[in-house]
């Protein structure tokens, strides 16, 4: 055994050439020989299977260009037969199924090449045949994966336009359950076809006059101008409104306030209009400041074109009944039939940690916790007339818990913007369905994305244009700004889409 173990050690020092050599010498050279031959056979073999397979594709190829569906089935299976993994056979079948109808064949055949060698064709193709058999949710999915393939793909636009159309023309129906699925995959496809440009870069020019431009809030005022309150400067700063004029988007300057409940400088809040569209006012929430985080709401009411008065909007509740102080949060409102508006708040942070248009109710989203500092993804609605706060139960893809994002609504969504999660900044853009309560993620092309950020702001046009100023990394501030088209689904996708289904 010792001899044996010793031998094998010293042959495994030979080189592949002095092997062949002992071997040679010692009467076993043949060995070499067959196993080369052996290799040889093994190549040839392939070859001539590499070329049975091509034949039968190109066969199927054939068939299928001259409409002979069921001979093309035929011979993309034995394509298939002979290679299992074979995604290009696997996909050319599927198509050859659309055409004879048989859709759920081609849902299989397109989930086997997708498994296999993910590319554009069989998301393309098994979409077609989600929308035959109805399931337009799935079909959104694959279309919006496609688009990762090829962003400014022409027929995949047209398809989720035809769902747009589907959902905007049918009317409403005894199933409920049809008419929601079809009305968020709807949604869904309007918002992609809105996005489909991705972010634009938006020069940024001149010295404004606030000294900050990280953790400050934007907001568009009664005149449709954009307003400025609060952000982080280097030096002491003032609880001072800023406006920007409407012929240069450089130029900024101070609006005149008064009223003894006035909100001390801070960061990292949120401002967002609420109330009825003849008594609008705008809703100050959160942030810090040198006192900490602040739990009171505090109202900026319009006194004249270009004045504004502070006042303190004292609620009654048990504060455990309330959402916790919170700073980096996002907030946003919305209209109710009555067109009075509510804000919603989403997340935000407290010392615990992470957790548009105007309404009478406000939403809060996220930010970071009082208590222990931890970030969170809670959504939150404060009634502004009867002064209560109530937890939001939200399902679909939530957003992970983040802190200093925005947020914004149209019509009855919420989309929230970038943010700080648990390990980076980000660059998502989320959208919540307000009367579904249902989440999704906005498909932004990726190579038109938003540099990932927090501590930014914010504001919509009345237009539709969603524009982003500043904000930052842990690395450093960011002095950009960047606009993202929303006005198809503002305009047109939402309202059309939500009043007939």
């Amino acid at each position: 055994m010792e001899d044996t173990a010793a031998l094998r050690r010293e042959l495994q020092q030979l080189s592949p050439a002095q092997l062949r050599e002992l071997l040679s010498a010692s009467g076993h050279g043949q060995l070499l020989r067959d196993e080369a031959a052996e290799e040889e056979e093994k190549k040839k073999i392939a070859v001539v299977d590499e070329q049975l397979v091509a034949a039968a594709k190109d066969e199927g190829n054939a068939f299928f260009r001259q409409g002979q569906m069921q001979d093309a089935v035929a011979a993309y299976s034995r394509c298939i037969a002979m290679d299992p993994s074979n995604a290009v056979c696997l996909s050319n079948r599927a198509a050859a199924y659309l055409k004879l109808k048989q859709f759920d064949l081609a849902v299989a055949d397109c989930s086997k090449a997708i498994e296999v060698a993910p590319t554009i064709k069989p998301f393309m193709r098994r979409s077609a045949a989600y929308v035959a058999l109805r399931q337009f949710g799935k079909a959104v999915d694959d279309l919006i994966a496609a688009l990762e393939f090829e962003p400014r793909n022409k027929e995949c636009r047209t398809k989720l336009q035809v769902i747009v159309d589907t959902a905007a023309e049918r009317p409403q129906r005894a199933d409920p359950t049809a008419d929601a699925k079809l009305r968020d995959a709807g949604f869904r496809a309007a918002v992609a076809l809105s996005v489909r440009e991705g972010w634009s870069k938006t020069a940024v020019r001149g010295n404004p006059g606030p000294a900050a431009v990280n953790g400050h809030t934007l907001f568009r005022g009664r005149d449709d101008r954009v307003y400025l309150f609060g952000g982080r400067a280097v030096r002491e700063q003032k609880p001072v409104v800023f406006v920007l004029d409407k012929k240069d988007d450089s130029s900024w300057d101070t609006v005149p306030t008064r009223g003894t409940d006035v909100p001390s400088s801070r960061a990292w809040h949120s401002t967002s209009a609420i109330g009825s569209m003849d008594s609008e006012c705008y809703c100050v929430y959160g942030g810090v400041s040198s006192k900490g985080e602040d739990p009171n709401v505090h109202l900026l009411v319009p006194t004249s074109p270009r004045g504004f008065q502070w006042q303190l909007a004292r609620c009654s509740q048990d504060p455990k009944q309330v959402p916790a102080p919170r700073s980096g949060h996002a907030a946003v409102s919305v209209a109710d039939a009555n067109e009075d508006r509510a804000v919603y708040i989403f997340g935000g942070r407290t010392k615990q940690g992470i957790t548009g248009t105007q309404p009478q109710r406000l939403i809060v989203f996220g930010g970071n916790g009082q208590l222990n500092d931890e970030r969170m993804n809670d959504t939150w609605l404060f009634d502004v007339e009867k002064k209560r706060w109530a937890l939001v139960q939200c399902s679909g893809d939530v957003p992970p818990p983040r802190s200093y994002h925005t947020a914004h609504t149209i019509g009855d969504f919420l989309f929230v913007i970038g943010g700080r999660t648990v390990e980076l900044e980000d660059d998502s853009v989320y959208m919540l369905d307000v009367i579904a309560l249902k989440w999704s993620k906005v498909p932004i092309p990726t190579d038109r994305a938003l540099t990932p950020r927090a501590w930014h702001s914010s504001v919509l046009t009345k237009a539709g244009k969603l524009f982003v100023l500043g904000g930052g990394t842990y690395h450093g501030p960011l002095k950009d700004a960047a606009t993202l088209d929303l006005s198809y689904f503002k305009d047109t996708a939402a309202s059309q889409i939500r009043t007939t289904v």
